[in-house]
């Protein structure tokens, strides 16, 4: 059994591709044979590191909280106000919202929420992301301005809305990528705005 220094390693080298293989298979058709091809590892290998099929769907799910934290981390590193670091990732998420398919885990995920397991990390995933954009919101606000329109909760939840529907429209092919970045960039800067008025 590798160290587990050894064991993080190879987590972290091989869960971007259990995320991609359950975005493209979903939990269900994804198989453990297949994981382990996509990952160039005997099955085995997957489970020195998940004891079963469910615990990589479950670190699937947790990936993409991790691995969008350190994209949003990046931009926001030499943002010099917390109004400037909430238009980065506004402004990046408009670009890339759903470029790397792992919003369809969260869809497999949603079939599966009769698992207490998966209904927990799902709504793990769901409130940590929430925590991180209401923050981001409440900093980002000009203080000078009036009072909110909707509270930095509510816009928070708001915008998480708004990524799953740009994800859905995106999956739909419901809009044109530009119109569909437009309609993200307009109903991202309606939820984050103050009332001026």
């Amino acid at each position: 059994m590798p160290r587990p220094s050894q064991i993080e390693e190879q987590t972290r080298k091989l869960i971007p591709i259990v995320c991609q293989v359950f975005s493209e298979l979903g939990y269900r058709r994804a198989t453990t044979a297949e994981l382990a091809g996509r990952c160039r590892v005997r099955e085995n290998i997957l489970y020195r590191l998940w004891p079963n099929k469910k615990a990589m769907f479950l670190a699937a799910i947790d990936e993409i909280f991790q691995a969008r934290s350190v994209v949003w981390s990046q931009l926001l590193e030499d943002s010099q106000t917390p109004e400037q670091a909430m238009q980065r990732i506004v402004r990046y998420e408009t670009i890339h919202q759903g470029d790397s398919g792992f919003y369809r885990i969260v869809f497999a995920a949603l079939t599966e929420t009769d698992d207490p397991e998966i209904q927990s990390a799902l709504t793990g995933m769901y409130r940590r992301f929430h925590k991180l954009v209401c923050h981001h919101v409440d900093a980002g606000r000009n203080p000078g301005h009036s009072e909110a329109i909707l509270s930095a909760e509510s816009a928070a939840w708001g915008l998480l809305g708004l990524a799953t529907m740009s994800n859905i429209i995106r999956e739909l092919k419901l809009l044109p990528k530009r119109q569909r970045e437009k309609m993200f960039e307009d109903v991202a800067e309606c939820l984050m705005n103050s009332n001026d008025s």
